[in-house]
């Protein structure tokens, strides 16, 4: 096609080409799937072969533990040079995957001038389950092949997208491959000391941004079971971390004021990558009721350090804690079944024994080593 020699070919070994939003600069569930992700092709193909280009991130951002710099090209933010450089590489490219819906207008570029491109189509959660404009389920029926992080997503895309359950492959999400498990379980005592807490003090965790437009990860019907079990003389700490918005803080903090739990609910703010480990061991039980995961890359986290979890049953939750294996479910809504569990866990720690059993039930279904293995069959 004559269009093609306006372009200028910047990899023409990158057979495959990954596009992501963010990867390097965010460090969210998604961007996690995406360094995890970049490793995976670095792990299968080396450094050639295949390239991310990532629209919102500086090339300062890039941790070459995942990549080499000639596989990684920023964008800073510049929406069009992005889309032409991606249009230009996709059309020297064999399989263009997508890391968000959002990314999938460059797919449908690409496709008008060469329509046999592969377009694979990562898809998370809550940005696909909802309505989607008529031309994206349309060329998605057409076009793309889609992984799913759970089957709780595959089934929403197929019912509310008329998808064909044949064209979407379930690819959970992983624990990072430079994640330093523990070896021992014991609670850090500077952790131990910062809250003023007893060795046997039971201590809840939760991890999640709190925003007030995405109340649906529970921490707030945590709260209330608190409050109950409080009323009936139990003693406990929970530790409520992530970054909150105004809005979403204050009506938190008049929960927690309201039901009496100022001296239990502690409110800890943004946690970086590296402090999470410590905050993992120090709990004894991860508790996060969501109603709107995809998957919940947290609790694979949490049960690979060995924490009791609860989580969700009608979500992604479900994938991650293997229908129960990995953790309790619960209905996200009942505050009594909730409670009842908190109890349950608290006043039943895990021994040694059960968090390295814990630990290793999470590596042996989302260790870095069986993801790469799903991503080279998926790949073929």
């Amino acid at each position: 096609m004559q269009f093609t020699k306006y372009f200028i070919v910047l990899n023409p070994k990158s057979n495959i080409l990954f596009l992501s939003l963010y990867t390097f600069s965010l460090t969210g569930g998604v961007e996690k799937v995406c360094k995890n992700f970049i490793y995976t092709l670095r792990k299968l193909f080396g450094e050639s072969d295949w390239a991310n280009y990532s629209m919102h991130d500086r090339l300062a951002d890039l941790d070459t533990n995942y990549s080499a710099i000639a596989n990684y090209k920023a964008f800073a933010g510049k929406k069009l040079s992005y889309m032409l450089a991606s249009l230009k590489q996709g059309l020297n490219s064999k399989t263009v995957i997508l890391s968000h819906i959002n990314l999938l207008l460059v797919a449908k570029l690409i496709s008008v001038f060469k329509p046999h491109t592969k377009f694979i189509l990562f898809a998370h959660g809550i940005e696909v389950w909802g309505n989607l404009a008529k031309w994206k389920t349309s060329f998605i029926r057409k076009n793309v092949e889609v992984w799913a992080v759970s089957n709780y997503t595959k089934q929403r895309m197929i019912e509310q997208h008329q998808l064909s359950s044949s064209q979407i492959n379930v690819l959970n999400n992983c624990l990072s491959p430079f994640l330093n498990l523990p070896t021992a379980f014991t609670k850090p005592k500077y952790l131990l000391e910062k809250y003023g807490l007893a060795e046997n003090h039971p201590v809840l965790f939760t991890l999640n941004r709190l925003a007030a437009l995405e109340q649906y990860k529970g921490y707030d019907v945590v709260i209330t079971a608190l409050a109950d079990l409080k009323k009936e003389g139990y003693n406990f700490t929970y530790l409520l971390a992530g970054k909150a918005d105004a809005e979403e803080q204050l009506r938190i903090e008049q929960l927690i004021e309201a039901n009496g739990l100022n001296a239990n609910v502690k409110l800890i703010g943004y946690l970086a990558e590296e402090e999470l480990a410590a905050y993992f061991l120090l709990a004894d039980v991860f508790v996060m009721p969501s109603k709107g995961e995809g998957f919940g890359i947290v609790f694979i986290e949490a049960a690979a350090h060995g924490c009791k979890i609860i989580g969700g049953n009608r979500d992604g939750s479900t994938d991650a804690l293997l229908n129960g294996q990995l953790g309790i479910l619960v209905n996200p809504t009942d505050v009594n079944e909730i409670g009842t569990s908190l109890l349950a866990l608290m006043q039943n720690k895990a021994t040694s024994e059960q968090k390295i059993a814990q630990q290793q039930l999470s590596i042996e279904n989302f260790g870095f080593e069986q993801y790469v293995a799903r991503v080279e069959r998926l790949l073929n």
